[in-house]
């Protein structure tokens, strides 16, 4: 067998979700052509015949022997996202564990809670699919974290996004909803829906302070919409390029891109 760092992801990300996806699991052991491409880091990869006969020498209830493993992702999931759990439901929230998304996630050891709020978004609609949008934002900047690589991202910690008018107060209210213990409502299967957002946009800056909570502060379009295209970093040309498509003026390209820096919202990483 060839033990290539390829082949050695891909198993690992089988694996992983042999553990938490009893559907995938069945459809691997029935050798299922869909169930042996595996998307990790580095490109796919096809579990060959002797893949496939590693796996299914071994009894498939030994990778489900620990029943709680999934409920307790669940559970992580909800306390970064309880609203969101609240507008799609727990079954829901289970049903991410299922999917494609995820497994992406175990190949390119991704982020699974910005993960499952990305693939939430797509599950909302109008003003709800807004509040998701900004709760895995808050998500983001609570857990701190940039890919590595050279040029200007924006600061850990901080994180701008964009959303219709009202998303913030109804994200809030959605919060009250849930009441004092908003996770142990969302997770009891409480439901709650977003009114419907106003016509126009506001920009925030959500910052992780030093106590472990969120500061909420006003933004431009244009610094919103570089900080979202800063998540990566990127090379200084890339990133005036695409604040002139954000309409910022060319001769203030620069000083709008110094002030960010100087504020702390955009970082210029050079090794």
């Amino acid at each position: 067998m060839n033990p290539t760092p390829l082949r050695i992801r891909a198993l690992q990300a089988v694996m992983l979700r042999l553990t938490v996806d009893p559907e995938f699991g069945a459809a691997l052991y029935r050798g299922d052509p869909a169930a042996r491409s595996v998307d990790v880091h580095g490109g796919p990869y096809t579990l060959t015949d002797a893949d496939l006969t590693l796996f299914q020498a071994v009894d498939a209830r030994a990778w489900t022997t620990d029943v709680y493993r999934r409920t307790r992702l669940v559970q992580s999931i909800i306390e970064e996202y309880a609203v969101t759990t609240a507008i799609i439901g727990v079954p829901m929230v289970h049903r991410f564990f299922a999917t494609n998304r995820f497994a992406e996630v175990l190949g390119h050891r991704g982020s699974v809670a910005e993960a499952f709020g990305v693939w939430a978004e797509m599950q909302c609609s109008g003003s709800n699919r807004e509040v998701s949008r900004l709760e895995t934002a808050i998500a983001r900047a609570r857990r701190d974290f940039r890919p590595g690589g050279t040029g200007l991202v924006a600061a850990p910690g901080k994180e701008g996004t964009r959303v219709r008018t009202g998303t913030l107060e109804a994200w809030q209210q959605g919060l009250a909803t849930l009441g004092g213990n908003p996770v142990q409502a969302a997770a009891d299967g409480v439901r709650w829906t977003a009114a419907p957002a106003g016509p126009g946009w506001e920009q925030w800056l959500l910052e992780r302070n030093n106590s472990g909570g969120l500061g909420v502060h006003a933004l431009s379009a244009a610094q919103a919409g570089l900080m979202v295209f800063c998540r990566t970093p990127r090379p200084h040309s890339a990133v005036t390029r695409h604040a002139r498509k954000l309409k910022v003026a060319k001769k203030e390209v620069r000083r709008v891109l110094r002030m960010m820096q100087a504020n702390g919202l955009l970082v210029m990483r050079r090794s």
